[in-house]
């Protein structure tokens, strides 16, 4: 399966670029006792994914260099606005734990009504405070990169993950810096528990240091070098020359098709990768809430392991961390401080 894995996990990072807005939102609330995701036609396949007529979907759309894709050009995974009560879980394979993200709350900051985004899993619970309109716009970028990648994902795979520079350069260049900063400025205070108190930590003043940060040449060919060796470092490179030698064996496919998610009974596109040792596939609905990933597969050798949407609603979520933090800490503070620690340092060598 390790020739798939990289491919597999590059589905599904992208399969949550479609966050957003959604023109025609879905109302109503639903919720499952498990993720399974069939065709209308039915089927119990341990979480399975099958279209309508219970075998491969007809292809209608261009078929080109890119192995069997269908024309994506007009796919859209957007999900509805973000509204307080809205959640979606998701579990893997038999496992009991899941993970949940939810809107809990809201609250003004900075002269912007901003949306308490809760993470919860067994143990764990943190909240964002986000401005949704800031990261609706900080989503944009990654739609284009997403909307780049279902057009030829053959194509962009070549071009784009060839070697390390191209992965650093992919996620380091001008544009992708400035998608990041933008999901910074998104994010105005993070919240956690730290032994048995809530803690939080203000991000005011952080994008705007990043951005001069950022702005400096040296920093930039620094981070693209640093990724480089790094990647490097860990195998990464034989890892890609796996998967670029094998992209001729891989068959991409989109697919519309009608699923059914913890209950629910929605549209969806499937999106594919066939290969002789495997099969990668995601299912991708705006009619989800948060996160259009409905469902992601990955076969071979023999193995079966796959995340499933196991609930989700349009209210009802509920708040594990209400009230005020107990402490704040201004982010800005610490970065200055770490800062001047720096130039200490750096300054005692050069006495030396």
């Amino acid at each position: 399966m390790s020739r798939l894995f990289l491919a597999a996990m590059m589905i599904i990072a992208l399969a949550f670029f479609g966050c957003g807005e959604q023109a025609d939102e879905a109302s109503g609330d639903t919720g499952g006792e498990n993720g399974e995701v069939t065709s209308d036609s039915g089927g119990e396949a341990g979480g399975d994914v099958a279209t309508d007529g219970g075998g491969d979907a007809e292809d209608t759309g261009d078929q080109g260099d890119d192995h069997g894709a269908g024309d994506a050009a007009d796919l859209d995974f957007q999900t509805p606005d973000m509204e307080v009560g809205q959640w979606i879980e998701y579990g893997a394979d038999q496992m009991p734990q899941t993970v949940t993200f939810s809107v809990v709350g809201s609250e003004m900051n900075q002269g912007t009504e901003c949306l308490w985004v809760q993470i919860s899993t067994e143990g764990f619970v943190a909240q964002l405070l986000v401005d949704p309109e800031g990261m609706e716009d900080a989503m944009e970028g990654y739609e284009e990169q997403f909307g780049d990648f279902t057009a030829d994902p053959e194509g962009y795979i070549r071009e784009n993950m060839a070697d390390a520079q191209g992965m650093a350069s992919l996620f380091g260049n001008e544009e992708s810096m400035e998608t990041m900063l933008e999901l910074v400025r998104a994010i105005r205070i993070i919240k956690f528990e730290q032994q048995g108190m809530v803690m939080a930590v203000d991000l005011a003043g952080v994008p705007e240091w990043l951005e001069e940060m950022l702005q400096d040449p040296a920093i930039q060919e620094s981070f693209q070098e640093g990724f480089a060796q790094g990647f490097n470092a860990e195998g990464g490179q034989e890892g890609l020359n796996t998967m670029m030698a094998e992209l001729d064996n891989m068959d991409f496919e989109w697919e519309e098709t009608a699923v059914d998610v913890a209950g629910e009974n929605m549209m969806a596109y499937k999106f594919s990768i066939a290969h002789p040792e495997g099969q990668i596939s995601a299912v991708l609905s705006g009619d989800l809430p948060l996160l259009p990933l409905a469902y992601a597969e990955v076969t071979g050798e023999g193995e079966t392991h796959y995340v499933e949407v196991r609930g989700f609603g349009f209210e009802g979520a509920e708040d594990l961390m209400p009230g005020e933090p107990a402490q704040t800490i201004q982010a800005m503070m610490m970065l200055q401080g770490m800062e001047q620690q720096l130039g200490a340092m750096a300054g005692g060598q050069g006495m030396q």
